[in-house]
């Protein structure tokens, strides 16, 4: 910028008393002038580059945190189904001994002290229903999710769904449609399985 006003000042100088410039080839050498041209189209390029930069760093981000909660709840999940869940009831609230077990471990990504979970059993597979997690009304956890716990029993047909929310400054790579009201995007993951045919015990 600096280099144009000192142009622009000796092509003022050169001016003769009628008004005109002292030559033509002053103002054609104004003209062709390309200094500070790259910081004026690094400008304007820089900020739609950077943002996109953001977008995919992030996205992977979430895709990371996705896939440790599907593999922390998959891993979680043997134990109802084998009934270990159930031998090692101490008295404490199931869900949050479930909770514990979800979060437990080097892949806990996401943010354990916003995770949610909801536990049902029916007596076959087209019977299960998957609570939903999230209202699409209000944009915030559904009302009453993660406050059901139905403790498993042999040949039960199990569903368990957890939802956690997770952090997003970027939404344009948002296909769930879970965007809550505070900018955050609810990670959801379920699991559907048959319970081995263990004797009935408690959680």
């Amino acid at each position: 910028m600096m280099g144009i006003l000192r142009r622009v000042a000796t092509v003022w100088r050169t001016r003769e008393p009628g008004g005109r410039a002292g030559t033509d080839g002053g103002i054609r050498r104004l003209r062709g002038h390309r200094g500070g041209a790259s910081a004026v189209e690094f400008a304007l390029l820089a900020a739609p580059f950077l943002a996109l930069l953001g977008v995919v760093a992030e996205s992977g981000v979430v895709a990371i945190e996705q896939q440790t909660l599907d593999i922390a709840v998959d891993r979680s999940v043997r134990q109802l189904r084998t009934g270990a869940f159930q031998d090692g009831a101490d008295g404490s609230d199931p869900s949050q001994r479930l909770r514990k077990l979800v979060c437990a471990g080097p892949s806990a990504l996401f943010p354990c002290a916003d995770l949610r979970l909801d536990v049902s059993r029916t007596a076959s597979f087209s019977a299960s229903q998957p609570a939903e997690p999230f209202d699409k009304t209000t944009k915030t956890w559904t009302t009453g999710f993660g406050t059901r716990f139905e403790c498993p029993q042999g040949g039960d047909t199990v569903t368990v769904r957890v939802a956690v929310p997770v952090m997003r400054l970027f939404q344009m790579l948002d296909f769930t449609g879970r965007i809550m009201s505070d900018k955050s995007q609810l990670l959801v993951t379920t699991e559907i399985f048959r319970a081995e045919d263990y004797e009935p015990k408690p959680c």
